[in-house]
């Protein structure tokens, strides 16, 4: 794994739009994502190691404040992956079995399961089309009697838009779970996502665009859900070392191995979004002469992080094929939830008429991402998207 650095640059390089003899001659290896770590990553694990501390302590309380000084959240808590903070948000707002949760079609599936695993019911609606993000009309064709939030994901680091969200949940009273897997850095009118609804949620996985391996936050600015989540992820204590339980709760805590990465990942948070946004436009320039290729839609009212790069295709199953067999890593966009075989009609409700996630998914496509990626690889990746439709 290469160390996270400045994009670097060969003397092969022929200019902005023109091919690599690299690209031309010689087959690359291209992974579709690396996660930016090096020499202070390395650092900050050790100090843990030299310090003996391995469980939270310092380290985690740093990492918790400059969290929160980034998003502007009044609480934040870790949790030890995006979807169990999912979770813990669904359980922390009182919902459980009975309860309905409208849930973005096309998004990861954690967000739905997070939901079922609280007890309560994920209710699938419809995406806009050149966003991805959650269509406010399909939400309202989601809402009946039961259903008590709606869980908005800013999908691929681009904020939903989130005014009618909130005029749909003042007029119905109900909740707002922001699933920001995808978002840190990601703001909306000036407003970090996930401190826009009653709750909100972060994945630092090891693809994100700030890693601890594994780890997630749930923030809020409510005095009261705040204090139960601290309860909730501790055993129902609110300080370790006590063996009075006030309240019921488990133990969902991170440790300071992975804050320490964490703390290392801040440092360097700024440049990795100016990276994303650079690799983003490389691609946009290198591609524009492709007609085949369409990149999804920039919402102007959010501050966008690319998470990845994607494009919509005729045939994203075919050009996958061909850019695997030249050493091109890609995916393949999330698959509908209404289709995925484990939801059912016991444990989801599913909106009739879905088509747009449908659309995204039968299109879409995950180019290489990494902000590891040089000049020359990208040029390779973009000859080959053009050697296919030729």
């Amino acid at each position: 794994m290469r160390n996270c650095g400045p994009l670097r640059t060969g003397d092969d390089w022929e200019g902005s739009h023109g091919v690599t003899k690299a690209a031309e001659q010689v087959q690359m290896t291209v992974s579709q994502f690396e996660p930016c770590v090096g020499e202070d990553e390395i650092q900050e694990i050790l100090d843990c190691v030299r310090t003996k501390w391995l469980t939270e302590g310092k380290k985690t309380e740093e990492f918790v404040e400059r969290l929160k000084a980034y998003t502007g959240a009044k609480h934040l808590v870790l949790a030890p992956n995006g979807t169990l903070a999912l979770f813990m948000a669904v359980a922390v707002a009182g919902l459980g079995p009975g309860d309905e949760v409208v849930v973005p079609d096309f998004t990861f599936v954690g967000s739905a399961t997070s939901v079922v695993l609280a007890g309560a019911t994920p209710v699938f609606a419809d995406v806009d089309p050149d966003t991805f993000n959650l269509d406010p009309d399909s939400l309202r064709r989601a809402i009946g009697p039961r259903t008590k939030a709606i869980m908005p994901v800013h999908i691929y680091g681009q904020s939903a838009d989130m005014d009618p969200i909130l005029e749909v949940a003042r007029e119905h009273n109900l909740k707002i779970i922001e699933d920001a897997a995808q978002g840190i850095g990601v703001r909306y009118k000036g407003r970090h996502v996930g401190t826009i609804g009653d709750l909100g949620c972060f994945s630092f996985f090891a693809d994100k665009t700030m890693t601890t391996g594994e780890g997630g936050a749930i923030l809020t600015d409510n005095d009261a859900m705040g204090e139960r989540l601290l309860y909730f992820r501790n055993q129902g204590r609110l300080h370790r070392g006590s063996f009075i339980h006030p309240q019921m709760g488990w133990n969902f805590r991170m440790t300071d191995l992975q804050c320490a990465l964490g703390l290392a990942q801040m440092r360097k948070l700024d440049w990795i979004i100016k990276r994303k946004s650079e690799i983003e436009e490389q691609y946009r320039k290198r591609l524009a002469s492709v007609p085949e290729v369409k990149f999804p839609r920039i919402h102007t009212a959010g501050e966008r992080v690319p998470f990845r790069i994607n494009l919509l295709v005729s045939d994203p199953q075919a050009l996958c094929d061909y850019l695997d067999a030249a050493g091109v890593g890609v995916r393949r966009f999330f698959y509908p939830l209404h289709l995925q075989p484990c939801f059912t009609d016991q444990n989801s409700r599913k909106l009739a008429g879905i088509r747009n996630s449908v659309h995204c998914f039968e299109h879409g496509i995950s180019l290489p991402s990494s902000v590891n990626l040089n000049e020359a690889e990208i040029e390779y990746v973009c000859q080959k998207i053009g050697a296919f439709f030729r």
